[in-house]
């Protein structure tokens, strides 16, 4: 039976996209690196692969083929179309200049937690997770403060749809559990990590809404387990908290004069 136009697919795009994702695992690579990865012929991944070239995509140097800067400039296009991008960004480099620590803002797209923008302070200790990065909402402090306060419907269908995976032995793993969890984040209006997603390294994020109280995004700062306890926890909220009243204030600002 055939499929429903929502369901119908393009191979060819399909396959490019495949091409794309085992370059960028193992990049730079050659044709028959690749091929070899998808088990497909050299002659189908070099014409996708000369098709990514020739459309700026892709650069090659002698055999061998990376992507290129022109997925950067997609990617800045596309995060400066987040409310409050540009306040977001400041506000992730003044936190991580003045705290010395790890400082991220992340909105949820397909109910994942994406790194929006991301500073390391000069005490900064930890992973190096790049902008863009995706993973499970109930991992981390800035994926729960988003979770949090979606709405109740749209937060079940991510649940459904992702689980809850475990991340280490802390992490949520059942509904029930998650949901208290993040009724008690509304209450207090900030998130914390306790080793959830990474073993050793703790968090603290504050969501951010727009002027119809809309969740738009989440701030946080993270590091280690020895030097993340609670006095200096509650020092970190009450920055992070003040920078969310001004990034809050400013995008009401901005929106309203702008329209």
């Amino acid at each position: 039976m055939p499929g429903t136009p929502q369901q119908k697919t393009i191979g060819a795009v399909e396959t490019t996209f495949e091409v794309l994702t085992v370059l960028g695992e193992i990049e730079p690579a050659g044709v028959s690196e690749i091929a070899e990865q998808l088990d497909m012929s050299t002659s189908t991944v070099f014409t996708h692969l000369n098709t990514l070239l020739q459309q700026g995509y892709l650069i090659k140097e002698g055999t061998l083929y990376q992507r290129s800067l022109q997925f950067l400039t997609d990617a800045g296009v596309i995060r400066d179309r987040f409310e409050a991008a540009r306040l977001l960004e400041n506000k992730v480099d003044e936190l991580a200049s003045s705290t010395g620590e790890i400082v991220g803002a992340a909105v949820e797209e397909r109910g994942q937690r994406v790194i929006l923008y991301r500073t390391a302070g000069e005490m900064a200790a930890g992973d190096e997770i790049p902008v863009g990065n995706r993973t499970n909402m109930h991992w981390t402090s800035l994926g729960k403060a988003l979770l949090a306060h979606l709405p109740a419907v749209r937060r079940h269908g991510i649940i459904e749809h992702h689980g809850l995976p475990r991340g280490t032995e802390h992490t949520f793993t059942t509904e029930d559990g998650l949901e208290e969890e993040l009724k008690q984040i509304r209450q207090q209006g900030y998130a914390t990590d306790d080793e959830e997603h990474l073993r050793g390294v703790r968090g603290v994020a504050v969501p951010i809404f727009n002027d119809k109280q809309e969740v738009i995004a989440s701030i946080g700062i993270t590091g280690p387990r020895n030097r993340f306890r609670s006095k200096y926890l509650t020092y970190l909220l009450g920055s992070l908290e003040y920078s969310k009243n001004e990034i809050e204030v400013r995008n009401q600002y901005w929106t309203t004069s702008t329209v």
